[in-house]
């Protein structure tokens, strides 16, 4: 099901090919839990030097990531993206009917940025009744929250993504971009439950196991992955988010 906008909706996997080892591990979950996706399916490389199927390539010469993801969108003819990071895991099925829903709505109330995964609230703030204004499951992202333009999954207007990506700095300064546009979010549901597996370039701990939950080989190649103790640290992260949320917001 691809809802009554599905033609105007493509899917973006944004990669390269010094992160091909990932992609071709992480890509199986999607194909995996998604098998009845009705969007076209991307990937951006750097060179056509492998072939999936399902999947068609969109190449752009290596450079920085905004340039590279620039050019490889603009070979994309849909006007929306749902873009998705290469190490993010697929872990269950994906709710396509849910997920035709948001696109129908994304399209028809012309929503720039819907991001496909609630915002994590603190405790204070499960206690507060959110200021930001709610309608039927979707509410603005308050401006001054951090990950503004955060990259978990979301459904892009095709042209927003691109004015954002013309603007300097690198992946991670793009994530807190505040263009003075609303941003919108949905508050439950959500249709694609996933894990992301690296950072800086590195599987983190749990990375092995979660392969093992999916279904799909363990096996993680010559990429180094982080020393156990990085677990403390993101469960430390966490923690003093709940209590403390963003101290900015």
């Amino acid at each position: 099901m691809a809802g009554i906008f599905g033609s105007n909706v493509g899917v973006f996997i944004c990669s390269s090919d010094n992160r091909l080892d990932i992609f071709d591990r992480v890509l199986p979950s999607v194909l995996k839990y998604w098998p009845d996706c009705p969007y076209p399916l991307y990937v951006g490389l750097n060179t056509k030097n492998k072939s999936w199927a399902r999947v068609s390539s969109l190449v752009a010469e290596p450079s920085e990531w905004r340039t590279e993801v620039l050019e490889q969108i603009s070979q994309i003819p849909e006007t929306h993206v749902i873009v998705i990071l290469d190490d993010y895991l697929f872990l269950q099925s994906v709710d396509q009917q849910r997920l035709a829903e948001l696109v129908t709505r994304a399209i028809s109330l012309n929503l720039p940025y819907l991001r496909l995964l609630p915002l994590r609230r603190s405790l204070s703030q499960r206690l507060i009744r959110s200021r930001t204004r709610s309608t039927d499951g979707i509410q603005s992202i308050h401006s001054r929250r951090p990950f503004y333009s955060g990259l978990q999954i979301a459904i892009w207007n095709k042209e927003h993504f691109a004015s954002l990506l013309k603007l300097p700095g690198s992946i991670w300064d793009f994530e807190h971009q505040q263009p003075g546009i609303p941003h919108y979010v949905i508050t439950d549901s959500p249709p694609i439950t996933y894990r992301h597996l690296v950072e800086k370039g590195r599987w983190l701990p749990y990375a092995e196991s979660l392969f093992r939950i999916a279904g799909l080989s363990a096996d993680l190649g010559s990429r180094p992955t982080w020393p156990p103790w990085i677990n403390m640290r993101l469960l430390m992260d966490e923690a003093r988010f709940l209590v403390l949320g963003y101290a900015n917001h």
